[in-house]
């Protein structure tokens, strides 16, 4: 079946891009929640994984009762956390089932299982950490979460009937070096989420020097694919945008929380212990996710866009079988 097939009969149903979308929209308040949580110290405010409080109420997780949920501010974020993760287990179950019956192209399909996939994992991971009291699973979980976030995007990405009729925009299109700059990008950003969650997981000092040097990473990669894809093609530039507009506000986010965290708490300070106080860190890890998942969207469309010549050669070819 060649791609032009492919792609007719993905727009047979809009349920795998509106499911894929859900999915990443409820996945939102989930990581800002997981941010929270911690960043207040609350991943151990609830006993228990599925079946809360063992012996002492044995509560199912979707039955917990409200005036415990609300008993103060660490069961609450704990517990909403817990709840947003299964809405977004039960949406990526609909994703899949929703694709492998509508949608015939192979990339949707395999993102839709890798999300399903990747979210189980984490919810596993997260489970895990709460029964064993495990600080390295909490890191753990803690620095998979954006990878999480930014694969369910792409899987929001490749269901969507303007990716599946993109096409190469020609030989002018500098392809090469935005393919590997978009790579350098959104893995360079992944880096320095993963010292974020070492800092927040009891890194101190070493854990901010290594965030620190990343940052500046993140900036002069993301800033230079900006460039280039300026340069390229016109599709890209909402997605250059929103990747200079994330990085700014991650620049001006991180700033705040290193304020409040160091400057306001003291250096001896693990987390913060308020609400209030929880904001800007919290803030800083959803917005490291949102520029995650813009440089990887932004890698996607551009290898769209502009395919190695492989993999022009290949779709050459299936085109010319076709006829």
């Amino acid at each position: 079946m060649t791609e032009r097939t492919t792609t007719t009969s993905a727009t047979a149903s809009p349920w795998p891009r509106r499911l894929a979308v859900s999915t990443l929209v409820a996945a939102v308040p989930l990581v800002f929640f997981g941010g929270t949580v911690t960043t207040l110290h609350a991943g151990l405010a609830i006993d228990g994984w599925w079946i809360l409080e063992p012996g002492r109420g044995d509560h199912f997780l979707w039955l917990y009762p409200v005036d415990k949920w609300f008993r103060d501010v660490g069961t609450f974020v704990e517990h909403t956390h817990r709840l947003f993760g299964s809405l977004v287990g039960l949406l990526a179950i609909a994703t899949v089932v929703a694709t492998w019956a509508t949608d015939r192209r192979r990339l949707p399909r395999i993102l839709s299982v890798a999300a399903l996939l990747a979210v189980i994992a984490q919810g596993v991971i997260g489970g895990l950490r709460v029964l064993e009291q495990s600080e390295d699973l909490a890191f753990l979980h803690g620095a998979i979460g954006q990878a999480v976030f930014a694969t369910l995007g792409a899987s929001a990405i490749a269901a969507s009937a303007a990716f599946g009729a993109a096409r190469a925009t020609g030989p002018d299109f500098r392809t090469s070096r935005l393919r590997r700059l978009s790579l350098v990008a959104a893995g360079s950003v992944y880096l320095q989420i993963v010292a974020g969650a070492w800092l927040r997981h009891g890194g101190r000092v070493p854990a901010l020097a290594v965030h620190g040097l990343l940052a500046a990473l993140v900036v002069v990669s993301t800033c230079l694919l900006a460039a280039e894809m300026r340069r390229g093609d016109a599709s890209l530039e909402g997605l250059r945008k929103w990747i200079l507009g994330l990085l700014s506000a991650q620049i001006v986010l991180g700033v705040a929380a290193l304020v409040v965290v160091w400057g306001m708490q003291g250096s001896d300070s693990k987390v913060a212990t308020g609400l209030g106080s929880s904001l800007f860190p919290t803030l800083h890890v959803l917005f490291g996710g949102g520029l995650l998942f813009a440089c990887v969207a932004s890698a996607m469309w551009i290898h769209r866009l502009s395919p190695s010549p492989a993999a022009r050669e290949r779709f050459a070819a299936a085109v010319e079988g076709a006829r």
